[in-house]
């Protein structure tokens, strides 16, 4: 097996720049040309660092853990890939995890570190995690950033842009000729809903289209909460003829509900949800989905993390590139 300084004596380097290189450190000034040398050489080399002698040497595990609400959901995949990219980098592994509700996760975080098992946390908030929830799961300071969540007072997170996330899914509906559009939201205590819900709103508003209450469901995430809210909606006395969706499970859960209920999509009810998973390509009708940029969002988030716990401030980051993405799919068409 290679070592450090076969590695960088092969791409012309000191064992310090070649490290540097091979460990993501960009506060060092090197070209990204050597950059790119160095971790071919060590591709070519088949050079494997020893993760535990650089643990030993920082006092520290040499992992990150990523806390999710459901290690099951697909949607976390693309998320988690992403994290796992910049770990990388830095020589570091991720630790896949889910968190329980107060009291079990108030000292879930804080053990996690306080073992040695991670040196911090990446977190994403749970639908049932209202603020206070959060802040008891928070208590003490660990090192934590927020994916895709804030909160009020504490820097630290790392969001999508989820105004124009709805924005362009509500933006599609009125394209293609819809005025009366719906929108199955998260729950009302979840900050990534609001900021969801305010996209649909603003963009409603701007066409000079009524937000009518009865057409605003909180479904929640997951399909059975999107089940049993457009279920709610369509019994009323009117109905849209369009919906967006906040979640693209809530969404799946839709789909399924109104096929039970002899609802026609899209000829009846076009539906639109936000972000995309292979469950959205696969189902029947596919479902039309605004792919929202999870990758970017899990890389910058580790690499707050890393920077954290090299020194750093935490902030708080918007991921605006790569924009959301509309995939049109089956479920949605021009209204009749």
């Amino acid at each position: 097996m290679a070592t450090l300084r076969e590695v960088a004596e092969a791409a012309g380097v000191s064992k310090a720049v070649a490290s540097r290189a091979l460990t993501g450190d960009f506060r060092t000034r090197m070209s990204e040309e050597t950059r790119r040398r160095v971790r071919a050489v060590a591709e070519e080399l088949q050079y494997v660092p020893n993760h535990r002698s650089r643990a030993l040497r920082f006092a520290k595990s040499g992992a990150v853990g990523l806390i999710v609400p459901d290690v099951n959901n697909a949607v976390f995949a693309e998320m988690l890939a992403g994290v796992q990219d910049r770990a990388g980098e830095a020589g570091m592994s991720v630790l896949l995890g889910q968190i329980d509700p107060p009291p079990a996760g108030r000292d879930q975080l804080r053990r996690l570190v306080a073992e040695g098992r991670v040196d911090g946390v990446l977190l994403q908030r749970r639908e049932d995690f209202d603020d206070q929830r959060l802040r008891e799961v928070l208590a003490g300071d660990p090192p934590v950033v927020l994916i895709n969540s804030k909160l009020a007072g504490r820097a630290g997170s790392v969001v999508l842009d989820d105004v124009r996330g709805a924005a362009t899914a509500t933006q599609h509906l009125i394209d293609l000729g819809h005025e009366r559009i719906g929108h199955l939201a998260g729950v009302a205590d979840h900050d990534t809903a609001v900021r969801r819900h305010r996209g649909f709103i603003e963009t409603m508003r701007a066409a000079g289209l009524r937000v009518r209450p009865s057409w605003v469901e909180r479904s929640g995430w997951e399909a059975p909460g999107g089940a049993a809210a457009v279920t709610r909606m369509v019994q009323r006395k009117t109905r849209p003829t369009a919906l967006v969706v906040s979640s693209v499970n809530a969404g799946i859960g839709a789909l399924s509900a109104l096929s039970r209920l002899g609802v026609r999509v899209p000829e009846d009810l076009s539906v639109v949800a936000i972000n995309d998973t292979w469950v959205a390509e696969t189902w029947a009708p596919a479902l039309t989905t605004v792919r929202m940029p999870l990758r970017a969002l899990g890389r910058r988030a580790c690499g707050m993390l890393l920077d954290h716990l090299a020194g750093q401030r935490l902030g708080d980051v918007v991921v605006e590139e790569p924009a959301p993405e509309l995939i049109v799919r089956e479920s949605t068409r021009p209204v009749p």
